[in-house]
């Protein structure tokens, strides 16, 4: 199969720059995708100019912004972005209903009480392991802010920071009733709220293994 040249090479890259598709776990596998797709049809005597042209006419359309259900519509990005972003966040999708659906469902069907010594201790303990998770998660905000690297599990973070909210309904709002009874709803936010800062943690940790992985400091 016939190779393209630097100069040529470096075309297909200036492609991906007006595509503004800068997130480095995905540049350089969508880069060899297009080469060997110019370097197929160059191979049936079509010159590169029109190799390149009817290549990236095959891929506009991967490049073109969407949005998906799992992120909510407020969240778009290109296509390969969120369709490989689905793939790798659809089973933490389902942890997160589990964290909220499962505390309010047990808690309808078997209401817990207890006693004001007891409720005011996990009042103190959830109100200081809430607070910390909080600020770890504004941390993990500013750094990724700050740093300007792009990866998918950069764009899966980005959509998650909204759902800290339930975390903190749930503690201002305080998972026991006046009776000492848990709140179904309100435990639901906190376990839920809880499940969303694992999320982040999880795909932080992804997002600064990329970056050692492909060397960007």
């Amino acid at each position: 199969m016939m190779e393209l040249t630097t100069t040529q090479i470096q075309k297909v890259e200036k492609y991906l720059q007006i595509k503004n598709f800068d997130f480095i776990d995905l540049r350089i596998e969508i880069l060899d995708h297009i080469i060997s797709d110019i370097e197929g049809l160059m191979f049936k005597n079509i010159s590169f100019e029109n190799s390149f042209k009817m290549t990236t006419l095959k891929w506009d359309k991967h490049f073109k912004e969407t949005s998906s259900f799992f992120f909510g519509m407020m969240y778009s990005e290109s296509k390969i972005v969120v369709k490989k972003a689905v793939k790798m966040f659809k089973p933490f999708y389902f942890i997160y209903l589990a964290a909220y659906i499962l505390p309010v469902a047990f808690l309808k069907l078997v209401p817990l009480q207890f006693d004001k010594s007891f409720v005011n201790f996990i009042n103190g303990f959830l109100l200081t392991i809430a607070f910390s998770a909080i600020i770890y998660v504004l941390f993990v905000m500013i750094k990724t802010k700050i740093a300007k690297v792009k990866t998918t599990y950069w764009f899966i973070l980005k959509t998650q920071y909204f759902g800290l909210i339930l975390l903190i309904m749930g503690i201002a709002v305080g998972v026991f009733n006046e009776n000492g009874e848990m709140n179904p709803v309100f435990t639901g936010f906190v376990c839920g709220g809880f499940a969303v800062v694992f999320i982040c943690h999880h795909f932080y940790k992804k997002h600064n293994e990329a970056i050692q992985q492909y060397k960007i400091s």
